[in-house]
Parts: structure tokens; C-alpha cells; sequence
């Protein structure tokens, strides 16, 4: 397949990510963890909602537009609903709460605002407003394509700090979740390559993992903080 070929050339190592590079190598305890991972419910509850609603809107351009096919429309609105509670989970956010179990950082709780953090997550919400819908699906696909091996790392590694498997429900759902998302989205992609510019989206799968790179830097910044978990929050 073209697209997976172009996509998965594009996939980060973990040696070139700040905070994973450095939790492989042995470093960081459960506290610190849990510092990194505010990083991670910043960036959802800001921008999870935008982008979907971005992501379906261009869907509904692409139908208007006679570019995709009902068919794959319900698999793509299926694909994003995913993210939320349905009959198989619960919501991922709730998921991601679990991390912080013993803690009183639950869902309701928003982390401080942090500059550098909205930086990033305004450009990857200004990337998928400026992505045409092969571009956004592209840059979705790059990312769930990438994850599932991530989210192995980061269960196994957390595991040795402690963490359950109740707690790390998050990685464990998203192995088989996001495996099942990037290969709906490459199939898609591969079927209409020919409507593709392979430039743009390399470009724009580029400018995603930047931000990726961006969220792993505050991540260590975080993580190497030591304020205590609370002053992180409002």
C-alpha cells in the first residue's frame, strides 16, 4: 500500500522523543509520571471536541463534495465517535483519568493554563483546519498507525512503576483501538490515492509529529518539576 508505505517512513523513533526516550532508559518514578501525563489530559480537553468536529465537518464536505462514499463515511464518523463512551468502553477520557487513581485529580479537574502547552495545541488544531479531508484523515492515520507500539512501551514501562492494569486502561484499549482506526484510514486512502498529493500530506503528517515532539518536551519538563501534582491544576 502506497499510503502506509508514505505514512509509516514518517512514524517517530523513540529515541527522537524527549520524555519517552528518557522513561525507556530507566529513569522517572510513579509521581513523575503522573506529572508527564497532565501533558496528555491538557492537550484532550482541549482539543479533543475541536478536532472532531473539524474532522466531521470536512467529512461532510467530502460527500457534498462527491469525493468519498457513504459507506466510508460511516466508517470514518465511527472511527472518531470511538474516541467517546460506546457499548464496547468507556470514554477515553475517563480512561485517562484512571492513570491518576490515589490522587484527587479526576475528571471535572482542568489543568492551569500553560503557554507553551496552548501553542501547541493550537497548531495541531490549525493543522487539521488547513488539511483537506485526505490530509487530516492522513495525518489521523500517521498518528493511530504510530501508537499502538507506543502505547505497548508505555504500558510496560509504567507497570514497572506501579501502575495496574486497571490504571493503564488507556494504552491497553488503544493497541487493538487505534491498529483498527489506521488500517479503516489506509484503506480509505489507498482507494482514492490518485486524488492525493503525496507532498502535502507528507508536509502536513510532518507538521503532526512535530507537535507529537512539542507534547514530549513539556512532558519532560514535567515530569522533571517538582511541584507537587496539584499545582498543576486549577
Amino acid at each position: 500500500m502506497q499510503i502506509k508505505e508514505l505514512l509509516t517512513s514518517l512514524h517517530p523513533k523513540i529515541k527522537d522523543m524527549a520524555f519517552m526516550s528518557e522513561l525507556v532508559s530507566g529513569k522517572f518514578k510513579r509521581d513523575e509520571v503522573l506529572r508527564s501525563e497532565v501533558v496528555e489530559l491538557y492537550r484532550a480537553l482541549d482539543t479533543r471536541q475541536k478536532i472532531q468536529d473539524i474532522y466531521k465537518a470536512k467529512l461532510k464536505e467530502g460527500i457534498e463534495q462527491g469525493l468519498i462514499s457513504k459507506e466510508d463515511l460511516e466508517v470514518m464518523q465511527e472511527v472518531i465517535d470511538d474516541e467517546g463512551e460506546t457499548a464496547d468502553h468507556i470514554d477515553h477520557l475517563d480512561m485517562r483519568f484512571k492513570l491518576f487513581v490515589g490522587t484527587n485529580i479526576k475528571r471535572g479537574k482542568f489543568p492551569k493554563k500553560n503557554e507553551e502547552l496552548q501553542k501547541i495545541n493550537d497548531e495541531w488544531v490549525n493543522i487539521c483546519k488547513e488539511a483537506n479531508i485526505w490530509e487530516i484523515m492522513a495525518c489521523h492515520c500517521a498518528i493511530e498507525g504510530w501508537y499502538p507500539a507506543i502505547s505497548e512501551m508505555f504500558e510496560k514501562e509504567y507497570k514497572k512503576r506501579g501502575f495496574t492494569e486497571e490504571e493503564l486502561e488507556i494504552f491497553i484499549a488503544h493497541q487493538g483501538a487505534d491498529v483498527e482506526h489506521s488500517e479503516a484510514q489506509y484503506s480509505i486512502l489507498e482507494k482514492n490515492f490518485s486524488k492525493i498529493d503525496p507532498a502535502r500530506i507528507k508536509h502536513m503528517v510532518e507538521r503532526t509529529f512535530r507537535t507529537s515532539k512539542g507534547y514530549e518536551k513539556m512532558k519532560l519538563e514535567f515530569a522533571k518539576s517538582e511541584k507537587p501534582l496539584d499545582q498543576f491544576f486549577q
